[in-house]
């Protein structure tokens, strides 16, 4: 059985694109408990999550654990703490090039993955106005970065990215569905 240890519903969403024969069950990890200064923070916080639920794994199941963050010049951008905070997220995001990485762990009793993906994103000049518009019209404080790119079709956040759509996301689907091959 594939365990997604998430409770995203853009993951989960994300991993019927590969399966339909799955579970989500929630990682009892407090990501409150990593420092944003760690080194591979995106991975650190997936490895964390993993190791919360595997206890509960059967021989043969299959555990996958992912955490994203967003990165302009060397800081971290987890979830906003409230819309003041989305606000200057994406204030600082327009008209840059930010990094997007996610760690993502795979686990079994036989074998265990653990990899970082990034995804280079270009933000369009926003003004203040349409940075307003999008907090009030999208729930914000789930996303690290403050935004979802399954949004930019209405509201035109994104000018370029360079690498994984779905890494942005905060899944990426394209390298697990790869390495999920290693399991099966």
């Amino acid at each position: 059985m594939i365990i997604l240890g998430s409770t995203s519903p853009r993951r989960k969403e994300l991993l019927s694109l590969i399966t339909k024969d799955f579970i989500t069950i929630k990682p009892s990890f407090d990501e409150k408990k990593v420092d944003l200064k760690t080194p591979n923070y995106a991975l650190n916080e997936a490895y964390n999550k993993s190791l919360s639920l595997r206890n509960n794994l059967n021989k043969n199941d299959i555990l996958i654990t992912s955490d994203t963050i967003v990165i302009l010049n060397d800081v971290i951008f987890g979830k906003p703490k409230d819309e003041k905070d989305a606000f200057r997220m994406l204030k600082e995001l327009s008209n840059k090039t930010h990094k997007v990485i996610s760690g993502y762990v795979i686990y079994s009793k036989k074998i265990e993955v653990k990899k970082e993906i990034t995804t280079y994103v270009t933000f369009n000049n926003l003004s203040d106005e349409e940075i307003k518009n999008y907090i009030k019209s999208v729930m914000v404080l789930d996303k690290a970065g403050a935004y979802a790119i399954q949004d930019d079709a209405k509201f035109h956040l994104i000018n370029n990215i360079k690498g994984s759509y779905y890494n942005v996301m905060g899944f990426p689907l394209e390298d697990i569905k790869i390495e999920l091959k290693k399991f099966i």
